[in-house]
């Protein structure tokens, strides 16, 4: 957790800003992500009332100014953060497309699966929608927070696949995604919402999902044992 911070701190010991002159693109580029990973890393773990924007200026080695340009308010600076958090997880799951090129469709899903209950689990993001449902913080129809509409999507499009393979039921896609979330995701992603640390190794992940996983085909296969 302490990476950025003392990324922050070097470059505050460097100089930072200090050179004089416009940055290129590519140094606003890396200004931008070195502030908005030390803000990351506040908010993750000391929450959002004990984050101030004074306290990431001090951390970043950033000048206040370019960060005050940038963010003018700590909701600002916060949402900023949840679009960076969206952005990553996005890039994760595009990246599994890539790699799944080829394989069979109810391997897909289940891989997309086990993939969605890891980052529901990542300390960081749990943390992050923490703090916005408790602050009330996102507001409606914001692109900020990780989106539900392109992941429900991907579950939506890959369940579709698994259907026309005749791997799974045929029926309704929209109530097989819900029911594919609420087996397997929803429990573990609701009791670290509320403070407790399920699944923390990835043993005990694997083993959750793969119990889980049966027991969502169980259904969805629609055979009898």
């Amino acid at each position: 957790m302490k990476t950025a911070l003392k990324t922050g701190r070097r470059a505050k010991r460097r100089g930072g800003e200090g050179r004089g002159g416009r940055p290129t693109k590519a140094e606003a580029q890396a200004i931008e992500e070195r502030i908005l990973a030390v803000a990351a890393e506040l908010f993750a773990r000391d929450g959002y009332a004990a984050t101030s924007m004074e306290r990431v200026v001090s951390e970043c080695g950033a000048g206040k100014d370019t960060i005050y340009r940038r963010y003018p308010s700590k909701r600002a600076i916060f949402v900023a953060v949840l679009e960076r958090s969206r952005r990553r997880i996005m890039a994760r799951l595009a990246d599994l497309q890539v790699r799944q090129s080829g394989q069979d469709s109810l391997a897909q899903l289940k891989e997309l699966a086990s993939l969605l209950l890891d980052i529901n689990l990542d300390p960081e993001l749990v943390a992050f929608k923490r703090i916005a449902a408790s602050e009330s913080l996102v507001a409606a129809g914001s692109q900020a927070e990780p989106e539900p509409d392109a992941i429900m999507s991907l579950l939506r499009t890959s369940l579709t696949k698994a259907q026309a393979d005749q791997r799974i039921v045929s029926g309704d896609v929209n109530f097989l995604t819900d029911f594919l979330i609420n087996s397997i995701i929803v429990g573990p992603t609701t009791l670290a919402m509320f403070g407790y640390k399920p699944l923390a190794s990835a043993k005990e992940r694997k083993l959750y999902f793969d119990k889980a996983w049966k027991l969502f085909l169980g259904g969805a296969a629609g055979r009898r044992e």
